[in-house]
């Protein structure tokens, strides 16, 4: 008798421990579920990560007259700098009107200088040069096709502020002094290969200095440049039969955008811009 009751009670105490068993089970089932829908629940909320622009890109333009800098290739944000002179409308219309591109046929030298409130937006390339931010394109694919004609040209000088055209132009002046000319002297010879402050295509931001990378001779680029720039709407700024009307030595390295329907008629029909300027008004 005494064996049946221990064997009854055996029995109780092991299907309680599988009740037991059970319903701790039952309970780490439901918590888990409960996990994965807290889970599910906050992912949901969380907001999706927001996509980044890298602004890559770069015209490599290179070296042009006496000095050379690190090689240019494209890079930030373009930046709005005050020039000292002139106004250059980037204005857009919010209609679809035509736009206005008499800015590219701006004529600056001697006797036509920078408008007053000259402002022009910029592309900064990657050797710290900066152009007009609209003539980039033309520029970048200028010198992917020279390159792929195994012409490496290199931006030597871009746009310049009032002030830095004013620091070369004091460079040549003592350069000259030094040489054994009178200040007088200097300053006419100066005169001849540098413009004064306010009357410098390099303050419009549509003229670049280009010479060979690498210091190479830079005769080849020059050619290719003098054969194809008005491909892309740029011309030879100073040619070597036009210093009497520009007032400018010939500088194989200045070229200046003018656009592609310009820059072509320009070079058929060999004029510089002062002429063309002058026919078309």
């Amino acid at each position: 008798m005494n064996r049946e009751k221990r064997r009854e009670a055996v029995e109780r105490q092991k299907r309680r421990a599988r009740r037991e068993r059970r319903a701790l089970l039952l309970i780490l089932l439901v918590l888990a579920a409960l996990i994965a829908v807290g889970v599910f629940l906050l992912h949901e909320k969380s907001p999706a990560p927001s996509p980044q622009s890298t602004d890559t890109g770069s015209a490599r333009p290179s070296q042009a007259s006496p000095q050379t800098t690190a090689a240019p290739q494209e890079t930030e944000a373009p930046q709005t700098t005050e020039a000292a002179e002139t106004e250059a409308s980037t204005a857009a219309s919010t209609e679809a009107s035509p736009e206005d591109e008499s800015w590219k046929l701006v004529l600056v030298n001697a006797t036509h200088p920078l408008p007053e409130g000259f402002t022009v937006t910029l592309k900064e390339l990657r050797n710290g040069h900066h152009v007009d931010e609209r003539i980039y394109p033309e520029l970048q694919q200028m010198f992917d096709d020279a390159r792929a004609a195994e012409i490496y040209p290199f931006i030597n000088e871009s746009f310049r502020t009032a002030e830095r055209q004013q620091e070369i132009m004091d460079d040549y002046v003592a350069s000259y002094e030094a040489q054994g000319l009178s200040h007088e002297e200097a300053v006419e010879k100066a005169h001849s290969l540098v413009a004064e402050p306010g009357t410098s295509e390099h303050q419009l931001g549509l003229a670049v200095d280009i010479v060979a990378e690498y210091d190479a001779d830079s005769t080849a680029t020059w050619q290719w440049l003098k054969e194809n720039a008005w491909r892309y709407g740029f011309i030879l700024r100073y040619p070597a039969d036009k210093v009497e009307i520009t007032g400018i030595d010939y500088e194989p390295w200045h070229y200046r955008y003018v656009g592609k329907e310009a820059a072509k008629e320009i070079t058929e029909r060999g004029l510089c811009l002062e002429e063309y300027v002058a026919d078309a008004g």
